[in-house]
Formats: C-alpha cells, structure tokens, sequence
C-alpha cells in the first residue's frame, strides 16, 4: 500500500528529479563540449554505423598536423612546379645554347677557311708588293742616277754660262775702259764702279764660300767627321751637296747677272758717247785761228788748213740735220750727235752726205774748199753743246 506522500513532498520529490535530470544532461553536454563525435557510416547498407569520439584536443592537434602537412605538401609541389618550369626553361636555353654553339662553329670554320683564304692572298699580295717595291727601287735609283747625271750636267752648264759672262763682261769693260778719256764716259764708268762694289764684294763672299766648301771635300773622311763632331743635325747627302752647289752657283749667276745688268745698263747710257761724242778733228792740218774774238768779232769755232779736196770727216756719230749752202760759211754740213751736241763743218769744196743721213765717226762727209768768205781752202769746225759755243779744242781726243 502506497503511501500518500504531502504534495508538497511530490512537489519537492519532482522538482529533485528534475534537478537531476538536468544535472545529467548539463554533465552529458560538458562531457559532449570535450569529444568530437564521428559517426562512420559503411558503404554497404547492411552494415552498423559507429561513432568514434575523439578529444577536441586531440582532434586541433590531428588538424594542425594534417594542415601543416597539407602546406608543406603543397609548398613541395608548388617548388617542384616551379623547379620543373626553371628545368624546363633551362633544358630550352640548353638547347638554345647547343645550337648557337653549333651555329658559332660553323660561323668559326667559314671564319677560319676565310681567314685562311685572305692568308694566302696576303702573301701573295705581299709578295707582289714586293717585287713592285724592288722594281719601283730599282727605277728610283736609275732615275736617282739620271737625275744625278742631270744636275751635273746643269751645274757645267751654269758654270760654262758664268765663264762666258766672265769673258763678255771683261770685253765690254775693256771695251769701255778704250773710251774712258771721254770726259762723259769716265764720269760714268766710276758711277758704275762705286755701283758694282757691293756686288763683287758678294762676289768675293761667295768665291771663298765655294773655296770653302771644296777643301772640304777634299778632306779626308776622318777630317770630315772631325769638322762635324759638334754639327748636331744630319750630314749632307751627296745629292744635297749638288743641289747646295747648284744653289751657291745659280746664286753667282744671279748676283752676275745683276752686275750685267748694271753693267749693260751702263753701256746704255754710254753707247750714245762712245758712238756720237766728237772726239777727233775733222781733218789733219794746221790751225789757221783758234776760237774766240777776232777784232770786234767772235770766231765761234776753230780754222783748220788742209789743201783743197782733203776729205773731211764726222768728228763723231750722229744725224745730218743740215747740208748745203749758207751764206758766209759757203758750203756747210751740220750734224747733231744726240746728247746735246751739234758740230758744224763749212767753207767746204763739196758735201756728200744729205739731211737725215745716219753717220759715224770717222765718215768722210765733205771735202776741204774755201767756198764762201774764206781767204784760203779749209775747214772752219764748230761744235755747239746745248745751243751754246764751245771751243771745239776741248773735244779733239784723239
């Protein structure tokens, strides 16, 4: 038999087993809180499904590992990825490389059958400028010879010429030295001899230089190193020898022909006085009156007696201006010499040269009479310089 229990007690008795109850579940949860629970169900359908529990602990450990191991998994096959590619990429270059390198050995062997090739044709070319070099050397040294031979040659040649001018030089100054009692002449000759001094003191310079340089090459090669031992530049070649005496000579040559063309410059000038100047009398006799006054009259030129028909001549050259009668003089020639001077021959027989004809000293132009106021057959001679009288016996040089 039951025993009735206060309701307060079932109430209470309850309210325990509630409590209880929930005191289980609370136990079953914080118990469930630290296991993973697996449920393993079989592929087949009869068979029972099982679950496993597995600590939370242990279950973030097994994660983690297998989350390590998964990256570090795919880490290794990402780099062997990667270092498949890079192998990949280096077998390619590899390649690459093999046939470059097979490609330069080619290139290399044409090179080198090239090279081998322009070899060959540079010894012959070579060769070939070779023997250019010894035909152009041996042409060289003819034409060196000929040349040689040339200037020796020439350098006979100019000397010949100056030996010649020596000689054509001494002819005209003999020539003029002869015509040196011309007073004009001798005042003209010592002006060309002051201008000639210096040039013969070149001359003279350039002589004992030439004396100079041939002693010294007749010295002995001992004497010659001897005179060079303090010369510092380079000693003369035997062709810069030649071509030093060729420019000593064509230097004489050109200071001589300076001097010869003073010299014809001179005879220039004095050619009109040797030629025209009267120098001689224009008949050999005696003189009957000499210039100057005669009384109240002045006897402008000079009486000279010769027996009628002696020829008279040109005191010197010049250019009949007159021929013919006039007045008192009778028959009458006049000449004009050129420089200044006019001579004038009257009382002549008969004159034999006419206006404008060309005379020279010594030409016969008229013969000896006594035409006009005369008292006896002779030649009355004036000369007239600059349009004034002079006495003619000045003249008479010869």
């Amino acid at each position: 038999m039951l025993e009735l229990q206060n309701p307060n007690e079932r109430v209470r008795a309850r309210k325990g087993l509630f409590r209880r109850r929930d005191a289980r579940r609370a136990r079953t949860k914080r118990s469930e809180k630290k296991f993973l629970s697996l449920m393993l169900v079989p592929s087949y359908s009869s068979g029972k499904t099982r679950s496993i529990r597995i600590p939370y602990s242990a279950f973030y450990i097994l994660f983690a590992v297998i989350a390590v191991t998964g990256a570090v998994i795919l880490g290794l096959h990402f780099r062997s990825q990667y270092l498949m590619q890079i192998a990949q990429y280096t077998a390619e270059n590899l390649e690459q490389v093999q046939e470059a390198y097979i490609s330069l050995q080619e290139v290399s062997e044409q090179e080198r059958r090239l090279r081998a090739e322009e070899r060959v044709n540079l010894q012959s070319e070579l060769m070939r400028e070779r023997l250019r070099g010894q035909e152009l050397q041996e042409y060289q040294e003819q034409s060196y010879m000929e040349s040689l031979e040339a200037l020796q040659n020439y350098v006979e040649g100019l000397e010949g010429q100056l030996t010649q001018f020596e000689i054509y030089r001494q002819e005209i100054l003999d020539l003029l030295s002869s015509s040196a009692h011309i007073p004009p002449v001798r005042n003209m000759l010592n002006e060309m001899y002051l201008t000639q001094m210096s040039l013969q003191d070149d001359l003279m310079n350039l002589h004992y230089y030439a004396e100079a340089r041939r002693m010294r090459n007749q010295l002995s090669d001992d004497e010659n190193l001897a005179l060079l031992s303090g010369y510092q530049g380079e000693v003369p070649s035997f062709a810069d020898e030649i071509l030093s005496h060729i420019a000593l000579v064509e230097l004489t040559i050109q200071t001589k022909a300076e001097l010869y063309y003073q010299l014809e410059e001179g005879v220039r000038r004095v050619a009109p006085y040797i030629r025209n100047y009267p120098t001689r009398r224009p008949v050999t006799g005696t003189f009957s009156s000499g210039f100057g006054w005669r009384g109240n009259a002045m006897h402008r030129g000079v009486d000279i007696s010769a027996p009628s028909g002696t020829s008279i001549r040109a005191t010197g050259g010049g250019t009949v201006v007159f021929s013919g009668w006039s007045g008192a003089y009778g028959n009458k020639v006049i000449v004009d010499h050129g420089i200044g001077i006019r001579t004038l021959y009257a009382h002549n027989s008969s004159n034999l040269v006419s206006v404008g004809q060309q005379v020279s000293r010594g030409d016969v132009i008229a013969r000896v009479g006594s035409t006009g106021q005369s008292t006896g057959p002779h030649v009355h001679y004036e000369v007239i310089v600059n349009g004034s009288h002079v006495n003619p016996t000045g003249f008479f040089l010869e």
